[in-house]
């Protein structure tokens, strides 16, 4: 198994929320053997199965943060108070707070855990990714490239 797993969560059809998946089409150009890549699509439920017997996991996603579109926070899940949705109507079924929770319960987490979140702009169907989270994913990539070196540098 890789050193570290990268996941991009989310769906291609509406608009930012693509941006996880695309985070991860960017850092496949970059072809790093230390690296496993995971495009997760939209089922943040499906996420279980690549936290377990994992080390270092780092998931993108588009996530609601009530910052401007574009933004990009680091941080890992015990840093910050993920909502729980009481409906199952959100952007995969279950989100990821969801998904984390299950995970936690099942004793599933893997011993490093960071998130990186993208606040969207626009998360409608068939509507193009926002000129700001292109940006954010362009730079995420170089960021997530950067830290990927860093981490090769220190193993």
């Amino acid at each position: 198994m890789k050193p570290l797993t990268v996941i991009g969560i989310g769906n291609r059809l509406r608009g930012d929320d693509a941006a996880g998946p695309m985070v991860i089409d960017g850092l496949m150009e970059l072809n790093d053997p230390q690296v496993e890549l995971i495009d997760a699509g939209s089922d943040a439920i499906g996420l279980l199965e690549y936290l377990n017997d994992r080390n270092r996991v780092w998931i993108v996603d588009a996530c609601s943060m009530a910052k401007s579109p574009g933004e990009v926070v680091k941080f890992r899940p015990d840093q910050v108070d993920m909502l729980l949705k009481n409906d199952l109507q959100n952007l995969h079924g279950l989100g990821l707070a969801e998904a984390l929770k299950m995970a936690t319960e099942l004793k599933m987490l893997p011993k490093e855990l960071m998130i990186f979140g993208i606040q969207p702009q626009a998360l409608e169907f068939n509507s193009a990714v926002s000129s700001s989270v292109l940006t954010a994913i362009e730079r995420l990539v170089h960021e997530i490239h950067n830290e990927i070196q860093e981490v090769g540098d220190n193993s």
